[in-house]
């Protein structure tokens, strides 16, 4: 068992110094510099819709980690959410109701914690192979990954709604040069009329629920008056 973990270990080690070696993206859509818009900023434009917007899955448990040959049909042999990530999942969807964000499409990975994010905030989901944990694949496998990534970014939602993708923090670096930090965190895309896509900004799990004027669980006791 020991070495599995480190042989693991080892994997995402390597990612990651592989990660900080890649070049950014040369097509336009470079990472953000500088301060960009954050909470409230970016919230108060989602209301019209037009946006993707991509999760980090919500928080997990610290005590658990995927196995080697982890199976996305089979939750025991992932890291799945935590109680508090379960919370954080409902309390964004009860956040995206009281602000009245329109929800179109919801695509996630085939990990469990992928899919019960997007199920407790938002009700449904679609899975795609595209959004696959890149962690442990090759350079070859993580480029593709990365070209339909940024075709999904590109994407226009349905009129009157946003896109939601909920997937891990490796993909979207690789992809954008952007790396969610933290679980259950958002980063906003505004798909472009000729192709491509232009960051707008990021939202943190409180941040979704502060500007709402109440808790998600405060918006759940109203929901059911």
């Amino acid at each position: 068992m020991p070495k599995r973990k480190s042989a693991r270990a080892f994997a995402i080690l390597s990612f990651l110094v592989a990660a900080m070696c890649v070049p950014a993206p040369a097509t336009g859509q470079d990472p953000p510099s500088g301060k960009e818009p954050r909470g409230r900023d970016v919230i108060n434009d989602l209301r019209a819709g037009g946006y993707v917007i991509y999760f980090r899955h919500a928080t997990t448990n610290p005590d658990q980690a995927d196995a080697e040959t982890a199976k996305p049909d089979r939750c025991v042999t992932q890291r799945n959410l935590s109680s508090g990530g379960r919370r954080m999942a409902r309390d964004i969807g009860l956040a995206f109701q009281a602000l009245k964000i329109p929800v179109g499409k919801v695509v996630t990975s085939p990990y469990c914690r992928t899919i019960d994010t997007a199920e407790l905030a938002f009700g449904h989901h679609e899975i795609s192979d595209a959004l696959y944990f890149a962690i442990g694949m090759d350079k070859e496998q993580r480029a593709r990954q990365s070209t339909e990534l940024r075709l999904m970014l590109s994407t226009p939602p349905q009129p009157g709604k946003n896109s939601v993708i909920v997937s891990h923090n490796a993909n979207l670096k690789e992809a954008t040069g952007i790396w969610p930090k933290r679980e259950g965190d958002a980063h906003v895309f505004r798909p472009l009329p000729g192709g491509g896509f232009d960051y707008v900004g990021e939202v943190s799990p409180e941040e979704w629920t502060r500007p709402a004027g109440r808790t998600g669980q405060e918006a759940k006791a109203i929901e059911g008056r």
